[in-house]
């Protein structure tokens, strides 16, 4: 029989979950078989159109509505989430900003921690609790040109290394996904259409095309799953090898 990654039974949470990265994850993480819960900022019926379409490959998902960088609205979604199906095995801590340092540091890293940190006790007792975190190749290129963006991208990968090492006694494997020319505003905003920005990856990028959510929600995936149990600590690169290969 072919092998199918199945998260039946597992609760997963995903942060920053109304578009992009998060609701590729939100979706793929359904379609595995996991009861997701998606948190975001936006009221819930702007999110209705997201719950409908990843309803239709798996379980609805619960939505919850709060803005991680504040301490008791993370305390508050990991609560709820814990209350409702009691139970959570995995974390993915996507939700982030392109802000001013303030709002950066308070969603990128202090975020993240907030989330990690009222999550664990609950992790833990799974035995096998997961947390995915998304940073970016800035960090190593410092490049898009917001220096709060790459520098706040940095605390989100050593907390990464921070959180592996604190938590691994507890059982919970804690990593990162480290993207790169993925689709997106933030990309977007750099060129006057899509076709332009199309031409331009083709040229540079290795594989010869960009990214999209989804490639990176595949990495997720595999991060909250049985294939990644000697796996803790690691933040895997996904862009289609630009950093180390491309031009």
């Amino acid at each position: 029989m072919p092998y199918v990654i199945d998260l039946s039974n597992k609760v997963a949470i995903v942060t920053g979950a109304a578009k992009g990265i998060g609701k590729a994850t939100a979706k793929i993480l359904t379609q595995a078989g996991a009861q997701v819960v998606i948190d975001d900022i936006l009221p819930k019926q702007d999110v209705k159109d997201v719950l409908d379409d990843i309803e239709l490959v798996g379980l609805r998902p619960f939505y919850v509505q709060a803005d991680i960088s504040q301490e008791k609205e993370a305390e508050s979604l990991i609560k709820t989430s814990y209350n409702q199906f009691s139970r959570i095995d995995i974390l993915v801590n996507n939700a982030g900003v392109v802000a001013d340092w303030d709002k950066s540091f308070a969603v990128n890293v202090k975020g993240l921690y907030y989330c990690s940190d009222f999550a664990k006790d609950i992790l833990n007792k799974t035995g096998n609790g997961r947390i995915v975190n998304i940073t970016s190749t800035c960090v190593h290129s410092g490049s898009t040109g917001i220096p709060q963006y790459v520098a706040t991208k940095a605390g989100a990968y050593s907390l990464t290394r921070y959180l592996a090492r604190t938590y691994a006694p507890m059982g919970i494997l804690v990593n990162a996904v480290m993207p790169a020319v993925i689709m997106s505003d933030m990309l977007m905003a750099r060129y006057s259409s899509e076709e332009e920005m199309l031409r331009h990856y083709k040229k540079v990028m290795p594989i010869g095309r960009i990214g999209y959510p989804e490639d990176v929600a595949n990495v997720v995936l595999f991060l909250c799953s049985e294939l990644s149990t000697f796996l803790t600590g690691q933040i895997i690169v996904a862009d289609g090898g630009r950093m180390h290969i491309g031009n």
